[in-house]
């Protein structure tokens, strides 16, 4: 880490620019990640209501724990990022290569918790035939949870390295394969495999996403076989090599920082699954208006995370720099630009919410309960984008451990109780449930953005924490 040092501020415009050039092409990428999961969801919902509620509620957990797991993998960029700042290219490698042994473990234990999907449904209160349908639907998308988070740990690498568009690229094409296999899997057509409903849709994501994770490895190593820079390949014997993944000091950092990122991203995803629950608790119309919503919701938050990912990257080398002026500027830059990502479609929820609606579903009962929910949700979207941006400029300077107390409390809390109230205790329906996240993303942002305020106002980047 190189001395922190005193320097004039660049101008907030560049800072902007700075952001929109990095984010722009990690929103494509996050947002066509999300757009598999809304396409899936539209032909779920054309399939009929019942697959539609048996995606919704099969995708709740294993999002979450997809969602911890990206979390934890986020550190990959942070440090990579950190490790350019202060000129040790190397290093960034070992943290690929350790960031590829963890997205390998974590994506085999998700498929297998996805084994346990049915009795967990059934515990949490649901009818058995929801609760067999949903656990189809995670068997299948746990088959694709190693390939995608491959994918994950090598795109936020070639992100930090300046090279984000590679990542944007496959999963434009892989989108493009996957219509054509949802129409085959899902819903039978050309005859080649019988019509699954929701279980065909999610095997056919499984085997796009996978796709994605093999091409974009394969790039990478085959950039490494012409210029090893990054050295990504190892110079260690095979035996020594692996046990390096896990031990070196990038490696224990890696998981020292990824902890609590994974955490606070659980925390929050876990709080939206739970909600989900509480959505099939008030019926399969009010899960569809619930699935609806929130299929559109995380489409525009990708904004915010590209957003939040760009701004992470950016405060990271000024952090690797030791430049706290600029760390500060990127991060307020970046928070600002995740307010005003959202506001066209805010529009749009709050103006016309059952145009939105019908764009997923077209089954009456669910676009007039995802009306209502979409109208409430309008009121979220620009708070939810800058509280994802507040945490990746905390993230950018190593900050990770107070953000992700906060926001646990703030989901688990507040969001949750308030939603339960709302849509369970005054009968709300889909709409109070989207209410009870709004409070919880107030409380989660207020935090942040004091805590970024200090940590700016400090004069110098927080202290990363060492292996």
């Amino acid at each position: 880490m190189s001395t922190p040092r005193r320097s004039i501020p660049a101008p907030t415009g560049h800072h902007l620019r700075a952001t929109v050039a990095l984010a722009l092409p990690i929103i494509v990428s996050r947002a066509a990640l999300v757009v598999m999961f809304t396409v899936d969801t539209v032909m779920a919902g054309r399939a009929s209501a019942a697959d539609l509620a048996h995606f919704g509620l099969g995708v709740a957990p294993q999002l979450t724990l997809m969602m911890i797991a990206v979390g934890a993998l986020q550190a990959t960029a942070v440090l990579a990022a950190q490790a350019l700042g202060a000129g040790d290219a190397p290093r960034a490698g070992a943290v690929l290569r350790a960031s590829l042994a963890h997205a390998l473990a974590l994506g085999l234990f998700c498929l297998v918790l996805s084994l346990l999907a049915e009795p967990f449904f059934r515990a949490t209160g649901q009818e058995a035939d929801l609760a067999a349908g949903a656990a189809r639907v995670s068997l299948a998308f746990g088959f694709g949870m190693p390939g995608i988070l491959i994918f994950v740990a090598c795109n936020l690498f070639m992100e930090a390295t300046g090279r984000p568009k590679t990542g944007m690229a496959i999963m434009l094409a892989a989108n493009l394969v996957n219509v054509p296999l949802n129409a085959l899997f899902g819903y039978g057509w050309g005859g080649l495999f019988a019509a699954g409903g929701a279980e065909g849709i999610m095997l056919a994501s499984t085997i796009a996403r996978t796709l994605a994770g093999a091409t974009i490895l394969a790039i990478l190593l085959r950039q490494a076989g012409r210029d090893d820079r990054f050295r990504i390949l190892p110079r260690r014997r095979a035996g020594a090599a692996a046990v390096g993944l896990w031990t070196d000091p990038d490696a224990r950092l890696l998981r020292r920082l990824g902890l609590p990122m994974g955490l606070a991203q659980g925390a929050e995803s876990a709080a939206f699954a739970t909600v989900v629950m509480m959505a099939g608790w008030l019926g399969t119309a009010q899960l569809a208006a619930y699935q609806t919503t929130m299929s559109l919701v995380t489409l525009t938050f990708m904004m915010a995370v590209g957003t939040g990912g760009a701004t992470a990257i950016l405060v990271g080398r000024a952090f690797g720099e030791g430049d706290a002026a600029n760390a500060g500027r990127a991060g307020w830059a970046g928070i600002a630009l995740g307010a005003l990502w959202p506001l066209p479609v805010a529009l749009l929820f709050l103006v016309s919410p059952e145009t939105a609606a019908r764009v997923v579903t077209s089954d009456p009962l669910t676009v007039e309960a995802a009306a209502q929910a979409l109208f409430v949700a309008g009121f979220m979207l620009s708070l939810d984008a800058s509280m994802a941006v507040a945490m990746g400029a905390l993230r950018g300077l190593g900050d990770v451990w107070w953000p992700t107390l906060w926001q646990t409390g703030a989901f688990w809390l507040v969001a949750v109780p308030a939603a339960y109230l709302m849509a369970i205790g005054l009968e709300v329906g889909a709409g109070g449930l989207i209410g009870g996240l709004i409070a919880g993303i107030v409380v989660s942002f207020t935090g942040l953005a004091l805590r970024f305020a200090r940590q700016s106002a400090r004069g110098r980047p927080e202290p990363a924490p060492q292996a």
